[in-house]
């Protein structure tokens, strides 16, 4: 919400990305005949859980900490600062080493 949460060359980032919302974004990207089979399956596309917030009511830290399954209180408590997790990629999350 408004602040840079990942950087690197398009290609890593798509391959391997380094921040939970962006490697929701990438899950939820169809792939070919993907839709079809799961359309088949009864099985709807994988979206991000839970709604963006309100940009006049942002939670304190982290933006996504409410919707994160990798969120833990220091997440919630402080925006993360934007750490090198390679020579060429950037993440604004304190766990991105678990993805």
């Amino acid at each position: 919400a408004g602040r840079i949460v990942e950087s690197g060359p398009v290609s890593e980032v798509f391959t391997r990305p380094r921040h939970p919302y962006t490697a929701g974004l990438m899950r939820s990207v169809p792939r070919l005949g993907q839709a079809t089979m799961l359309k088949a399956a009864g099985t709807p596309l994988p979206t991000i859980a839970g709604n963006v917030p309100s940009l006049a009511l942002l939670p304190k830290g982290c933006s996504f900490a409410p919707r994160c399954a990798m969120a833990v209180d220091a997440c919630r408590t402080a925006v993360p600062p934007l750490l090198a997790a390679t020579s060429t990629q950037q993440s604004r999350c304190l766990r991105w080493e678990d993805l």
